[in-house]
């Protein structure tokens, strides 16, 4: 018998401590009874299953192999191997690319997955070097899977189908990256016309398309907005619904976005992307869409300059409606980046510090108020004071005090930001940018390295070797 579980999931399950939800709890206990009673090979796989590896504690979670790739097309024999005893299979399985499955080879689920999730695509192809599916292009799945697979769902309890997707603009995309909108109007409307299925929640969707062409949320608002469970006082939507799909605007700037992640602008260019953010904003808020949008502390190289370039696009972003989340750079494994060093807590400059905290006093005044920063004018200092300086450095004082409402007027001299005698507007952000035209014409142009849906023909082509082309690692 072998058991095959995410590393997440396998993590959550085998904790001899969990903190958790009364179900999990239940859960826990009948898994951790079948372990008892079968003693099944333990089989960890899924995105995040590279980091037992690198922390070298397989041994810990009893973790009898790791699988890092796709695996659909290989699955039955991996599995018959695993069963057997194979001796030649190492405990670490990598799957190379030429391993890489078709949508066709890709099942249907058999149950309800978690929160309802419903692939749409798989893969991306704009070449970010810090992401994986950023390397692989991006495939749709049939429709016809697609809705059965929300059946699936819909059958055994889910009222509410994630679509899960790198970019919801991939989805049937033309050449060039050109957005189907057609296809995702015909995908939507079957996908909530599933019975059951009362919501429907977004994953990530990019930028660039919605600067390119803005009558695409216009058209695609109808159903996705008054179907999402989200709401917020500001939408203009009449229950207040509101969609919030993840964006990656990831740094403010050129000069790091022209290194590393240039293709996300296609068909813009890296000195661009500070006007495509602010009007893909404008537009996006106009609709009721209000992203969550993510951005990376540390990469590799950023200097105090580039990390001022971030700090003057968030303070564009003053007005815009939304979730804005710093993240810390970490090299992923099966990116360009893996051998990079990880970003650390304890070298963060007083400028990254600064645009983490305002941030995160965005965040809590868009979902909170401005008021709701009082609760935390007298417990900052405290936890500066007793423990945050002594963790992180004095680096954090100031921007801390900014996020528990400290006015800016008493600290400008310490911050390279100042909202002094700023007040957040209540209409629609306005992007103060002109016309924004195409610096790219096609994703072969010189210094791209992109994979669009042409070359999708070219997967499965050199797949002849099957399970002789898997690679293992001791």
């Amino acid at each position: 018998m072998s058991l095959f579980v995410t590393w997440r999931t396998w993590k959550s399950l085998s904790d001899p401590k969990p903190r958790s939800w009364p179900s999990m709890l239940t859960i826990r206990s009948a898994f951790l009874t079948v372990i008892e009673k079968y003693r099944p090979k333990i089989v960890i796989g899924g995105p995040g299953a590279w980091q037992l590896e690198r922390a070298n504690r397989l041994d810990e979670f009893n973790v009898d192999y790791l699988i890092d790739g796709e695996i659909e097309r290989v699955f039955s024999d991996l599995f018959k191997r695993m069963m057997a005893g194979d001796p030649t299979l190492e405990r670490i399985i990598k799957l190379p690319k030429s391993t890489q499955p078709t949508v066709e080879e890709i099942p249907v689920v058999k149950h309800r997955s978690t929160f309802g999730v419903v692939e749409i695509t798989r893969g991306c192809g704009r070449g970010c070097q810090f992401c994986g599916p950023a390397t692989k292009v991006g495939r749709s799945f049939p429709l016809e899977h697609i809705m059965e697979s929300a059946r699936v769902n819909a059958r055994e309890g889910a009222t509410e189908i994630m679509i899960a997707t790198e970019d919801m603009f991939l989805y049937e995309q033309a050449a060039n990256f050109e957005t189907n909108v057609p296809a995702l109007e015909t995908m939507l409307r079957s996908v909530k016309s599933v019975p059951g299925i009362e919501t429907l929640q977004m994953s990530h969707i990019t930028m660039a398309p919605v600067v390119k062409d803005p009558t695409i949320i216009e058209r695609l608002t109808p159903f996705i907005v008054p179907f999402s469970h989200v709401q917020h006082k500001e939408s203009t939507d009449p229950d207040h619904r509101m969609t919030d799909p993840i964006i990656g605007l990831e740094t403010g700037s050129p000069r790091l976005f022209d290194i590393f992640m240039k293709g996300k602008a296609y068909p813009y260019k890296a000195h661009q992307w500070r006007d495509v953010v602010l009007k893909g904003m404008e537009t996006l808020n106009k609709h009721n869409w209000f992203p969550f949008c993510t951005f990376i502390i540390g990469l590799p190289g950023e200097t105090d300059a580039d990390t001022k370039e971030s700090l003057k696009l968030l303070y564009d972003l003053r007005d815009a409606r939304g979730t804005f989340v710093p993240t810390f750079f970490v090299p992923l494994e099966d990116t360009r980046m893996q051998q990079k060093e990880s970003a650390k807590l304890i070298e963060m400059t007083d400028l990254q510090w600064e645009f983490f905290y305002t941030c995160w006093k965005y965040n809590l005044h868009f979902w909170k108020g401005s008021a709701s920063t009082m609760k935390f004018s007298l417990g900052v200092p405290l936890y500066y004071y007793m423990l945050g300086r002594k963790l992180f450095g004095n680096g954090i004082k100031y921007p801390l005090y900014r996020f528990a409402g400290v006015p800016d007027r008493f600290m400008r001299k310490h911050l390279y930001l100042d909202f002094t005698g700023y007040k957040r507007s209540k209409g629609v952000m306005q992007a103060q940018v002109g016309e924004i035209l195409p610096g790219f014409k096609s994703v072969r142009e010189k210094g791209l390295n992109m994979i669009d849906a042409t070359q999708l023909h070219h997967i499965g082509v050199s797949m002849s070797a099957g399970a002789d082309a898997i690679q293992v690692a001791s």
